[in-house]
């Protein structure tokens, strides 16, 4: 076996407390999906699509609950490849290591929405070329910003999620306030619009109250990416799995309550063709308050998750160039201790969607496939937490019966099942086929360099208690 497994101490506590982890989490979640989706979800459910949110957020804990369980007991430098590493061992995780390279793709989603939401405010930046424009710049000044080091870039979330928040319930208050439609009458024939399930169209999800739940589910589960962190918070294994409790109800207050306002102040027919709350937006406020929701809702929504998505990219690739499966100079820092080529390679990956002009819903099920396919990987990595750490999963303070726990981790990986089956369903089977081969083939490589390469893992997963340390 070409794969060594070096322990390290656990290092001394970093700088980020629960303010910014809070920030980080929040940011991180509320991104293109509260912004896009809530539109074409009243289009597939009608009035219910407030509803069909609230569903979506306890859907999409319960999905990413063992998280809260392994935060709560290990801490991890590099996120999910570090508890694969720690977990379900070298072999799983080099696979991670080569098949995370597809979430850098994820990042054209954030740069595109706000380049189309610009566009939709000011006509100059509609046309084509004025997208690419706008999505290279921002993307690029991110870049920039993530160069810095993570304590710059955590200042700079930290404000720009007090601006998101505020948006965001001054355009719920404001939009309930302004209800006209009987949103909450079930009988209303404009409640259900497609039933209680799912409707097809051409062999693709178009309609239904599931099919919004499965829609919206996407855009209630990216603050699990905190536990990325641990080696940068002041105390992971006590602040990581609260931070992601209270992203919980924050999310059924803003995400709900803007779904209420969205779908109570303008019809389906009013909405038209459009699929931004723009309109909605230019009916609740006078034109000055407009333009102020515009930039501290959807355009800081779209920008703090491209911000954190930069930073937590880096550290789950870094993590795997500092043991071998990528080349060590990849993962190189620069005196900020940011690692400037995988930041590149980001950047550049992030571009190539933008420039290509794909559109944000095919970016949108081209990453939800890619991250599916991860929580495969990670289901085996949790269902070893109580053998492996059974006394610092005991002192846990999340601790609960292993039973209950394994129950959480089965229902978890049906969840992540269901969505990977949805995103096949909601792009054309070609796209579909080349995701599933560019996933097959990076495995692949990681099962050949776990053999052939000069693999050298170091531990970056710590228990208070010590166990796996000798």
């Amino acid at each position: 076996m070409a794969i060594k497994v070096i322990r390290e101490k656990e290092p001394g506590p970093g700088t980020l407390g629960k303010p910014e982890l809070y920030a980080l989490a929040i940011g991180q979640v509320i991104g293109a999906g509260v912004i896009t989706l809530i539109v074409p979800a009243i289009k597939m459910t009608g009035y219910s699509a407030w509803l069909a949110y609230l569903v979506a957020i306890i859907m999409g804990f319960i999905m990413i609950l063992p998280n809260v369980f392994v935060s709560s007991t290990v801490r991890m430098a590099g996120g999910n490849y570090s508890m694969l590493c720690g977990m379900a061992g070298p072999n799983v995780a080099g696979v991670f290591a080569f098949m995370y390279l597809t979430q850098c793709l994820s990042l054209s989603l954030f740069g595109a929405s706000a380049a189309a939401y610009l566009g939709d405010i000011i006509p100059a930046l509609s046309g084509s070329g004025a997208r690419l424009v706008v999505g290279a710049v921002l993307l690029t000044f991110f870049y920039v910003v993530n160069l810095m080091g993570v304590d710059i870039m955590a200042k700079a979330q930290k404000m720009m999620t007090w601006l998101l928040i505020a948006a965001l319930i001054l355009f719920a208050i404001v939009g309930i306030a302004k209800m006209q439609l009987p949103i909450f009458d079930f009988s209303d024939p404009n409640f259900l619009v497609n039933g209680w399930g799912i409707t097809f169209t051409d062999g693709q999800i178009s309609g239904g109250f599931t099919g919004a739940i499965l829609l919206f589910v996407y855009s209630t589960q990216g603050y699990y990416m905190t536990t990325s962190y641990g080696r940068d918070a002041k105390n992971a294994r006590r602040d990581i799995p609260i931070v992601l409790l209270m992203a919980v109800p924050t999310l059924i207050v803003l995400y709900v309550g803007v779904a209420m306002a969205g779908v109570g102040v303008m019809s389906l027919e009013e909405y038209g063709d459009s699929t931004t709350l723009v309109f909605a937006a230019q009916r609740i406020f006078p034109t000055a308050l407009f333009y102020i929701f515009i930039i501290g809702g959807p355009i800081m929504a779209l920008l703090s998750t491209l911000n954190s998505s930069f930073a937590y990219n880096a550290i789950n690739i870094g993590q795997s160039c500092d043991d071998g499966w990528l080349p060590a100079a990849f993962g190189k820092k620069n005196k900020n201790h940011a690692r400037v080529w995988i930041l590149t390679f980001m950047y550049i990956a992030g571009m190539i969607p933008i420039v290509f002009g794909l559109s944000i819903t095919v970016i949108t099920n081209m990453t939800q496939l890619f991250t599916s396919c991860f929580a495969l990987l990670n289901f085996l990595a949790f269902i070893k937490l109580p053998k492996l750490y059974p006394e610092a999963w005991k002192q846990s303070r999340f601790h609960i019966p292993n039973g209950a726990y394994y129950a959480i981790c089965v229902i978890s990986l049906l969840g992540f099942i269901v969505v990977l089956w949805k995103s096949c369903l909601s792009m054309s089977p070609l796209l579909a086929v080349l995701n599933v081969a560019a996933i097959v083939v990076l495995s692949v490589i990681g099962i050949v360099r776990g053999k052939t390469g000069n693999v050298a893992i170091k531990t970056s997963l710590w228990a208070a208690t010590g166990e796996n340390e000798g």
